[in-house]
C-alpha cells in the first residue's frame, strides 16, 4: 500500500465509513427490521437535519443541493459518499481523486465488516450526475 493511500485510510476517507458503520449497527441493533435504505436515509437525517451539524458555507450549499433535490440515501455507501461531498469537498466531478477515495471507503467497510453485495459507486454517480449536479449548475 503506498504512503498517500495509508493517509487517506487515516483520514476522512478512513473516518467516513467508520462512523457510517457504527450508526449503521446502532439503528440496526434498534430495529433489525430496517431496510439498508431506510436505516442510510435515516443516518443523513439525524446528522445532516436533525443533527445540525458545523458547516461552512460551502458545505451549506452542498447539502443544500441535496435536499432540494430530493435525493435519497439508497444505501450505507450512498450515505458515504454523500458526506464525502459535504464534509470533504469530493465529487463525482472531481474524477479520479473522487473514485479512488470512494474506492478506499467501500474497502474499509469491508474491512470493518459491512457485507458489500457489489460495487455500488456508479448508481451513486448517476444519481448524483441527475439530481445533484443539474442543481449545482
Amino acid at each position: 500500500m503506498g504512503l498517500f493511500k495509508w493517509l487517506q485510510k487515516r483520514g476522512l476517507a478512513g473516518m467516513i465509513p467508520k462512523n457510517a458503520y457504527e450508526q449503521y449497527q446502532k439503528w440496526q441493533r434498534k430495529d433489525a427490521t430496517l431496510s439498508e435504505s431506510e436505516i442510510s436515509q435515516g443516518i443523513f437525517s439525524l446528522r445532516y437535519i436533525m443533527g445540525n451539524p458545523i458547516l461552512n458555507r460551502k458545505e451549506v450549499y452542498r447539502l443544500g443541493s441535496y435536499i432540494e433535490s430530493d435525493f435519497e440515501c439508497e444505501s450505507l455507501i450512498d450515505f458515504c459518499l454523500v458526506s464525502l461531498d459535504i464534509e470533504g469537498h469530493i465529487d463525482p466531478s472531481d474524477g479520479k481523486a473522487f473514485y479512488n477515495t470512494a474506492e478506499i471507503i467501500i474497502e474499509e467497510l469491508k474491512r470493518l465488516g459491512f457485507e458489500v453485495v457489489n460495487d455500488k459507486v456508479s448508481p451513486f454517480v448517476d444519481k448524483w450526475n441527475n439530481h445533484i449536479f443539474s442543481y449545482r449548475r
